[in-house]
């Protein structure tokens, strides 16, 4: 059982112009600045004994616990830390979707510019 796509109406390459031809670079392009943006944002520090939400070490507010006796610094250190995460992993799951979506769009350009020349040609071979 053989499986056909649906036929696709090809575009002619010089009907659009420069900007519609390379949209999908600047997705893509942005998609990477956010996706950077998060990562830089994500190693920041959470406050002045705590870790970032990348790299959540906050050993100088547990050995301050130990000698102050239990006031809760390390605790308040990873509640920063778990609510300061959300936007970074925000930022880095929206880069990731912007690239995945610029490279859809690439794919589906090639696609609809080619149009059916690579069936007509197998059609032709049989």
């Amino acid at each position: 059982m053989a499986m056909h796509d649906f036929p696709a109406k090809p575009v002619a390459g010089g009907a659009l112009g420069l900007w519609q031809q390379r949209t999908w670079m600047w997705i893509v392009a942005a998609g990477l600045d956010v996706y950077i943006l998060g990562f830089v944002i994500g190693l920041q520090p959470s406050g002045p004994l705590c870790g970032s939400p990348l790299l959540p070490d906050s050993r100088a507010a547990e050995l301050l616990d130990r000698q102050q006796g239990g006031i809760g610094a390390a605790v308040t250190c990873y509640r920063d830390i778990d609510s300061d995460s959300v936007p970074v992993w925000i930022l880095m799951g929206l880069g990731v979707a912007l690239v995945l979506a610029g490279v859809v769009a690439r794919i589906v350009r090639i696609r609809l510019l080619a149009g059916f020349s690579g069936e007509e040609e197998a059609s032709e071979a049989r």
